[in-house]
């Protein structure tokens, strides 16, 4: 957040009538740079141009909002749906804006900014000296989805891969790019799995209704869907699952449902288990075992679980206010008994963390 203009209370008219009036001065950046903290990124609100960055460094408790408009002099823009790094680059997509901007991660100036060959562009992610970002293309259009290719020596665009409707997150393992689709209006359960060398689309797997997260784990690609929700049809509804699929054959080898009409999200590996929440509940799922019922912790404090990230034991999540204006707020768990060691304020709808 910008520093808010101060008014001076002048004691004499003598004072009012020989000073010049102060040009309000932007927030300093922080000294030591942003490579050893935390980044929340902040998606604002829909159609507003309010997106920003949030800077913390939990060492020396020090803070920033509006990390990159006080950087650059410059807002952000409008709708921040996520965040990559790669090398000494943190890539920025902004839905609403059709951009992705592109900014040193220590400094947090601008290095380029992509506004070409995207279309409600959604992830990013870089492999092998190429950016890859995943397109909707037009909303109400299913069939103009795609990923864009892009060199990122020079950010030049370079071709486009026609990919089913929804392409969301992306994973690179084994040359290959995966890619899960959510749908559109109509539901979908596929993963897309992409040649690197061709960039062809050489396969479709079938999981659950709308593949939200995955996650590596050796020769194992886990995904997590949500399922079907009750809108618009209640009768439609079903339970999310998680699905592990053999990135040597492509195939899937387990898939577990979850009871009750479940939607999970925020699929997260750490030592060696899998995370993920329903709700404002974190549950924990040993690869060998069953799903539980029983959470590892419910995140009370929280109005709303938008983003989750672990590191060194603790659970981040992100949550927006309630009713998605105004900033928001970082919880900061332990994550083995689920207490709340802090917690800090940040932009708008705060909706991911990323451990810069």
């Amino acid at each position: 957040m910008n520093l808010k203009k101060i008014s001076l209370l002048l004691i004499s008219i003598f004072f009012l009538s020989s000073c010049e009036k102060e040009e309000p001065v932007p927030a300093e950046p922080v000294e030591m740079g942003y490579r050893n903290g935390l980044i929340i990124l902040n998606e604002g609100n829909f159609g507003s141009a309010n997106a920003s960055v949030s800077f913390l460094n939990e060492n020396t408790n020090e803070t920033e909002k509006q990390l990159f408009q006080n950087v650059n002099g410059s807002p952000l823009g409008d709708t921040a749906q996520s965040m990559a790094f790669y090398e000494d680059l943190a890539i920025i997509v902004l839905n609403v804006s059709n951009k992705i901007e592109i900014v040193n991660r220590e400094t947090f100036q601008s290095v380029a900014s992509i506004t070409t060959n995207v279309s409600n562009p959604r992830y990013a992610l870089v492999e092998n000296g190429e950016l890859y970002v995943s397109n909707w293309g037009d909303g109400m259009d299913p069939a103009d989805d795609f990923i864009a290719v892009f060199d990122i020596s020079n950010y030049s665009f370079k071709e486009k891969i026609e990919v089913s409707e929804g392409p969301e997150q992306m994973k690179v393992a084994n040359n290959s790019l995966y890619v899960a689709h959510i749908g559109g209006f109509s539901y979908s359960d596929k993963i897309s799995v992409i040649d690197l060398a061709s960039k062809i689309v050489k396969k479709q797997i079938e999981v659950g209704f709308r593949p939200n997260s995955m996650v590596v784990d050796g020769d194992k690609l886990w995904v997590l869907s949500s399922g079907k929700s009750d809108y618009p049809d209640p009768a439609e509804e079903t339970s999310g699952s998680l699905a592990s699929i053999d990135l040597n054959t492509g195939e899937v080898i387990s898939k577990l449902d979850f009871s009750g009409n479940a939607h999970p999200d925020h699929l997260v590996i750490y030592n060696n288990n899998l995370f993920y929440t329903i709700g404002k509940s974190v549950f924990k799922f040993e690869p060998a075992g069953t799903l539980s019922d029983t959470p590892v912790f419910i995140a009370e404090e929280a109005a709303i679980l938008y983003g989750f990230s672990i590191k060194d034991n603790k659970a981040y999540i992100a949550s927006p206010n309630a009713d998605y204006t105004g900033d928001g707020n970082l919880y900061i768990y332990d994550l083995s008994d689920g207490s709340l060691l802090d917690q800090y304020s940040t932009g708008i709808n705060p909706n991911s963390v990323y451990f810069n």
